[in-house]
């Protein structure tokens, strides 16, 4: 039972009310025609029935805004009911999930807005940049993208708070700068966005990036790095036809078709993870919810029921070494750097990405 306020009149009391309406209504008409008033209390009355005729459209509308919410409210019910007693589906070619009835409307505005600030700079200088995926994982299997060079007006989007607190503003300027109409960014694996974004920013601000680094004995110490400089990583292995990996689990034997997750999928999952948690925060389900958003196939099988049970089964040993191989064939910029310490030696750390990677000139 819902324990949500009754804000909206329920259909009987507007019926009612509108039924009283109308009889208030045509007899003020009925007065008006017959010639008893004089002529300022006929436009007075005439005024009446036209704001009663106004307050009968509005209380219709009002009731139709009830019953669609009401539609609403009980899917989204259906829908939670669903999602908490059976195995979610994370699959992205369903077009609703359970986050997707938890948006607020004001999102919408927001989407019509970034879809707008996002539409690819046609008519800029670009450069051709080569991916890490080489295309093999996209429909369109371009190995090479189309990417403009940051300007003037992508620093409003960089500098503006409203797009830096939502986090919406590294998608705007990479939708804006790849000129690429058929590939978007939340089309793109992890791995090419990071190569584009390194790009921009070496480029835009220039190829030195200050760092803050932790020396051998876990003091900072400040230094820089060369992005044109970091290594690429490219796949390490062929996918098939499908843009699938196969790995045999070694203790089932089982053979598993995998995929590598889009950004979008991967904004999606973590939604759903979010969600699950805030329902029961004592069980951590990320771990399989990844497994099930990647794996498509096992043993020529792709019933999302059978995956899911499959998974929950899966031994310990054959995950460990599928999220290995998984992580092996990973494409991208390799960002574990070794940096020279200032006492001669060299440490090995991950490359820290913070506020002066767009944000050289930002003071603390």
């Amino acid at each position: 039972m819902s324990d949500k306020p009754k804000v909206f009149p329920t259909a009987e009391q507007i019926a009612a009310a509108n039924q009283t309406g109308v009889k208030i209504a045509q007899e003020q008409e009925q007065t008006i025609t017959s010639g008893q008033v004089t002529d300022g209390e006929a436009a007075a009355a005439a005024e009446m029935v036209r704001r009663t005729q106004e307050q009968l459209r509005l209380r219709e509308e009002a009731l139709r805004n009830a019953e669609r919410l009401k539609e609403e409210e009980l899917i989204n019910q259906d829908i939670a009911g669903a999602t908490l007693n059976s195995k979610v589906d994370v699959q992205p070619r369903l077009t609703k999930s359970p986050m997707e009835n938890l948006k607020k409307e004001v999102r919408v505005d927001n989407s019509l807005a970034i879809s707008e600030l996002s539409q690819p700079q046609m008519n800029q200088p670009y450069d051709i940049i080569p991916l890490p995926s080489d295309g093999k994982l996209y429909r369109n299997k371009k190995g090479r993208v189309k990417v403009s060079f940051l300007t003037a007006a992508d620093e409003n989007i960089l500098t503006s708070p409203n797009l830096l607190e939502s986090g919406d503003f590294l998608e705007i300027l990479i939708n804006r700068k790849l000129l690429e109409p058929d590939l978007r960014y939340k089309d793109l694996i992890p791995g090419d966005r990071d190569a584009i974004m390194i790009w921009l920013r070496a480029t835009g601000y220039g190829e030195m990036y200050p760092v803050t680094i932790l020396d051998e004995n876990d003091k900072p110490f400040d230094t820089e790095i060369d992005l044109t400089e970091l290594p690429v990583k490219k796949l390490q292995h062929e996918p098939d036809a499908e843009g699938l990996f196969s790995f045999k689990l070694p203790n089932s034997g089982s053979i598993a078709k995998f995929k590598l997750l889009t950004i979008g999928e991967i904004e999606e999952l973590e939604k759903l993870a979010e969600y699950l948690r805030e329902q029961n925060n004592l069980i951590n389900t990320e771990s399989t919810l990844l497994l099930e958003a990647q794996i498509i196939d096992i043993d020529g099988i792709r019933d999302k029921t059978y995956i899911s049970e499959f998974i929950d089964t899966m031994r310990i040993l054959d995950s460990k070494k599928l999220r290995g191989y998984m992580n092996e064939i990973s494409c991208g910029v390799d960002t574990n750097v070794t940096f020279k310490t200032p006492g001669g030696g060299s440490v090995t750390r991950f490359l820290p990405f913070t506020f002066k990677f767009f944000w050289p000139d930002f003071e603390l």
